[in-house]
């Protein structure tokens, strides 16, 4: 019964292993194509399993360590797992013990790093990434599947890693031959383990911008930029207090693959600044069906998503709606929309009568026409403070928004006068 435990043990490892090889692989493609700020495509596993975008985590400068993200690192981390537990299993009683002893150690520290990554997302200190989550849970799936599958007790296996240790820092006598194989054996999985992280940081070299801008070239490119007086009303989609000491407008278009990256930046930056931050929204659709600026219908269906989301909007569910339509993978169709309908619970009847009415043509056009007399270049266009960003990346964002907070901006603020007030809302 142990042997045959052990077996199935075994299999489960193998299966954990591959599925953790298969997460990290696609989280580490999509962290590739958001910085080197590619549409990273409809395929949106996040947000087909967990209703929620991981972008804003993957996008997180902060989760790259030795120029390679983290699901970079994930990826070699599963990759030496899988050669040890191929190793275990074909070397049979040759190998089966030490490769199951160190696939275990291995875990231990992937679980460790885990349990870390994910009390830093859970406490609020960075955006939230379930697939991610999901991925650290197989950790610890693995580990306990490793335990049951190894063929020694845990005394034994301490006993082994203590003479192991002792091995290493010994007196430098000749190594047995069975030990020299042992040690090739390792050093396949070691080359193994190599070969992913070359791949992987090669194409994170490729793909990455090459360096991050100069803090004080940012800052002098955002100050030279003309200041332009956007209006803001309690009306317009808003997320934190109009009051706040920084503002960013976005005009966006839901058809846009940049808005839809830049949702999960929007979402880390509110994180981060809190109240201290105000993002409101404004529409530009870039569809002919409603933006007379066009010459050609560059996203059909790009107007009735912005009907729409102000009907989402006058039932107090427009951030969600927005989330959801950019969390949709590919083309959000009626059929998409009529679900987000139901899901966010919205009353349907009262939801087609908004999105159809005067009023909210109106005001989608009220914003056309101030991105047109802004002379947006397209979307996403992003105005901090009543400047044009021209490179909304995260980090840069980031720096200009400290900056705006730093000493110099009450002044600039009462000069410009341009700040309303009004509470705070999620609408």
């Amino acid at each position: 019964m142990r042997e045959l435990s052990a077996r199935h043990a075994w299999r489960i490892c193998a299966f954990l292993a591959g599925i953790g090889i298969a997460g990290t692989a696609y989280l580490t493609g999509r962290v590739l194509d958001l910085a080197a700020s590619r549409d990273p495509g409809a395929l949106d596993l996040c947000s087909a399993l967990f209703a929620s975008s991981c972008d804003g985590a993957l996008g997180d400068e902060r989760f790259w360590i030795l120029g390679v993200p983290l699901a970079g690192w994930g990826l070699v981390y599963f990759t030496a797992l899988g050669g040890l537990l191929f190793l275990a299993r074909f070397t049979r009683g040759a190998f089966e013990a030490e490769a199951l002893l160190a696939g275990t150690l291995v875990t231990l520290f992937g679980v460790a790093v885990g349990i870390a990554l994910s009390a830093w997302m859970l406490f609020g200190h960075a955006p939230v990434c379930p697939l991610c989550l999901a991925v650290h849970a197989i950790s610890v799936l693995l580990l306990l599947a490793l335990r049951r599958a190894s063929p020694r007790p845990f005394a034994a296996q301490l006993q082994q890693v203590r003479s192991a240790s002792r091995w290493l820092v010994g007196s430098g006598a000749e190594t047995p031959e069975p030990v020299r194989w042992k040690l090739v054996g390792f050093a396949s999985v070691a080359l193994l383990a190599a070969l992913a992280y070359q791949w992987v940081y090669v194409e994170s070299a490729l793909r990455r911008p090459p360096h991050a801008p100069d803090r004080a070239a940012i800052i002098a490119g955002y100050r030279g930029t003309p200041w332009n007086d956007l209006p803001v009303s309690e009306g317009d989609p808003h997320l934190g207090p109009l009051t706040a000491p920084v503002r960013l407008v976005v005009f966006e278009s839901f058809r846009c693959p940049g808005c839809r990256r830049l949702a999960g930046t929007l979402s880390r930056l509110r994180d981060t600044f809190r109240d201290r931050l105000v993002i409101v929204y404004k529409h530009y659709p870039l569809s002919t069906q409603c933006n007379g600026r066009l010459t050609q219908d560059m996203q059909p269906g790009a107007c009735e998503l912005a009907w729409a989301a102000e009907a989402a909007r006058r039932q107090a569910r427009f951030w969600p709606f927005h989330d959801a339509i950019f969390a949709a993978r590919g083309h959000p169709s009626q059929s998409d929309i009529a679900e987000t309908v139901r899901r966010l619970r919205l009353d349907p009847a009262r939801f087609d009568a908004d999105r159809k009415s005067d009023s909210t043509l109106a005001r989608v056009a009220a914003d056309i026409a101030l991105g047109d007399r802004l002379k947006i270049p397209g979307t996403p266009a992003v105005f901090l403070d009543g400047r044009l960003v021209s490179s909304a990346g995260a980090g840069i964002l980031e720096t200009l928004i400290r900056y705006e907070l730093g000493p110099h901006h009450g002044m600039a603020a009462t000069e410009s006068g341009r700040h309303g007030s009004g509470p705070a809302r999620d609408y």
